[in-house]
């Protein structure tokens, strides 16, 4: 096989297995109410049910990347593609509350070992920065498929079956995803060191706590007895995370790297791409159901407007960052993306839909543009060698910043939503209307504020860099600091099945 037909096949698994990953997010948005419906759930456990997921894909991908780059990185996408496929089946199957939590649990772990170890997998197999870029925008594009897909999947399923339908999307496509990875994709890993366990269970422990306090503060109280509880716990794991990871040969995050303002503003700008994303998407969907009153299916055929031009800008910014750079495109894209959210902020009740197309369609753009180029940003800011490392950082910043958006925001529509609905007193289908519309703008414009905040802090530290003029990409620099070799191995008749 030759090499060009090697990278197809990595670009092809990786793709598949980031679809998962995010088809399952938005799957599991619309089926939220068939869901509570079916297992008669109050507001309390229905709130864990998505949020099970994140939990589990945000406390474990930082690690993640670092087993990936150790044990091998076709290794874990294989067990990640594994348990995303077993995840999918239990809740194909889930009677009860425990088991869809368990299902969820399940295919979060595959989300986490999925999203860095393909990032890892395309960087290895990409060592131009050109080819390289162009790849991880097609591989972002993919999670927008997948945000786009999921909806209109669960309305499918919700029209023709049950709500346990939906997810028997996820185990076929792990399934072509693992397929593909056992046919042509070489195994890479780093030989030398050794994996930091101290620093895996610092960091895995203190991002849960810290994503547990997000989560139910942003539904109850962020300085309640528990979620306090964890918000403190996980300051203190973090802390001494960072003192032990300063002290080892062979951290498991190599904090030194944050020197590098190029690097520590794409961390940035990835996490603010994301908070905006996911938590303005969540924004939409509840405004479209419960004021526009519009079906799962409904809601997801109107939001292709916004996921499709995600994907169109992610496609573009893979063509364009070949002349300009990673930089001006994040910077571009978060502005458009800003303005997106400021236009969807302006909506009102009686709007249809092309009422509020244009803020989609701005809002999608503006994220696709700039959510391939701050990944690509990032990993072409690390020593050859700690690519699965750098992916679980930035992929860790997503998805912080992913749950950052839908609680904050969540929360700040929430809060505003009731304090109208008080002030109302007995208020008619219309009065609720128009106070959860208003809700919904005064978060979104919240959104549209953190995601100007995060333009002008990563094109701050992006300036610094240049005034140091800063370090050479990933594939100029010289070979991993801790002596480690590469080791790439080609798949073979044995291999494949092993």
């Amino acid at each position: 096989m030759s090499r060009t037909d090697r990278s197809g096949l990595v670009l092809l698994a990786a793709c598949l297995g980031l679809f998962t990953v995010f088809v399952q997010t938005t799957q599991t948005i619309g089926t939220l109410g068939a869901v509570r419906e079916d297992l008669g759930l109050d507001s309390a456990d229905l709130v864990w049910v998505p949020s099970m997921y994140t939990l589990v894909v945000a406390s474990v991908v930082l690690g993640a990347g670092a087993f990936a780059d150790r044990w091998g990185r076709r290794r874990i996408f294989l067990l990640g593609a594994l348990a995303m496929a077993v995840g999918g089946v239990v809740l194909v199957f889930a009677g009860s509350l425990s088991a869809v939590l368990a299902g969820q649990a399940i295919a979060g772990l595959g989300g986490a070992l999925i999203t860095p170890s393909s990032l890892a997998l395309i960087t290895n197999a990409f060592p131009d920065p050109r080819r390289r870029a162009g790849a991880i925008s097609a591989w972002a594009a993919t999670s927008g498929l997948g945000l786009a897909l999921g909806p209109i999947t669960a309305g499918l399923a919700l029209r023709w079956s049950t709500w346990h339908t939906a997810f028997w999307l996820g185990p076929v496509i792990a399934a072509l995803a693992a397929v593909a990875a056992l046919l042509g994709v070489p195994e890479s890993r780093v030989e030398g060191g050794r994996l930091d366990w101290p620093g895996q269970f610092l960091v895995t422990a203190g991002l849960a706590l810290l994503i547990y306090w997000l989560i139910d503060g942003g539904h109850h109280s962020y300085v309640g007895g528990l979620p306090l509880a964890a918000a403190v716990g996980a300051a203190v794991l973090l802390a001494v995370f960072a003192v032990v990871e300063l002290r080892r040969d062979h951290p498991l995050l190599d904090l030194r790297l944050m020197r590098d303002p190029s690097y520590s503003a794409a961390l940035l700008l990835a996490a603010t791409v994301l908070f905006g994303f996911v938590g303005l998407s969540l924004l939409q969907v509840l405004w479209l159901q419960q004021v526009r009153g519009l079906t799962a299916l409904q809601v997801g055929v109107q939001l292709l407007a916004e996921f499709g031009t995600f994907i169109l800008a992610s496609v573009v910014a893979g063509i364009l960052g070949r002349r300009f750079g990673a930089a001006p495109l994040i910077v571009v894209g978060l502005l458009l993306a800003a303005a997106g959210a400021a236009l969807f902020a302006t909506v009102e009740p009686t709007d249809a839909f092309g009422g509020y197309a244009l803020s989609l369609v701005v809002f999608g753009f503006g994220c696709g543009l700039a959510n391939a180029p701050s990944t690509a940003l990032a990993v072409g800011h690390v020593p050859r060698g700690k690519e699965g490392a750098a992916a679980g950082t930035v992929n860790a910043a997503r998805q912080v910043g992913a749950v950052l958006g839908t609680s904050v925001l969540g929360t700040l529509m929430t809060t505003r939503f009731e304090e109208r609905l008080g002030a109302l007193g007995r208020p008619r289908p219309q009065d609720v209307a128009q106070a959860f519309t208003d809700a919904v703008g005064h978060a979104a414009s919240v959104g549209a504020v953190v995601l100007l905040c995060g333009v002008a802090a990563g094109a701050c530290l992006l300036a610094l860099a240049r005034r140091r003029g800063g370090p050479a990409p990933a594939a100029h620099l010289p070979a991993p600091a801790d002596g480690g070799a590469e080791v790439v191995t080609l798949p073979t008749a044995d291999s494949r099945t092993s």
